[in-house]
């Protein structure tokens, strides 16, 4: 089973994003200071559309399935969201 729960800072706005086949998702890149990673966010719209106006440095947590994929020659990891917690500051 491939279940992550990370923590980080939102490192960028979030934006919109539509798959070939009219889904809609919502990406954002997230910072988690333990590593000093970056990871890509994404969520289904129904998750968290009524986030977009997220700022930059707002702390989230994210229940997920993380992926890694490389792009030409270097890595990425993608965290696939099914859970977003929008945490206080």
């Amino acid at each position: 089973m491939n279940r992550v729960f990370m923590t980080g800072k939102v490192e960028g706005k979030p934006r919109v994003v539509y798959t070939p086949r009219g889904d809609k998702y919502m990406l954002f890149p997230m910072r988690v200071r333990e590593g000093d990673l970056l990871i890509d966010v994404e969520c289904a719209s129904d998750l968290s559309m009524s986030r977009l106006d997220t700022e930059e440095g707002s702390s989230v947590m994210v229940s997920g399935m993380l992926t890694r994929l490389k792009i030409r020659s270097r890595e990425v990891f993608k965290l696939k969201a099914q859970k977003i917690f929008w945490m206080e500051e």
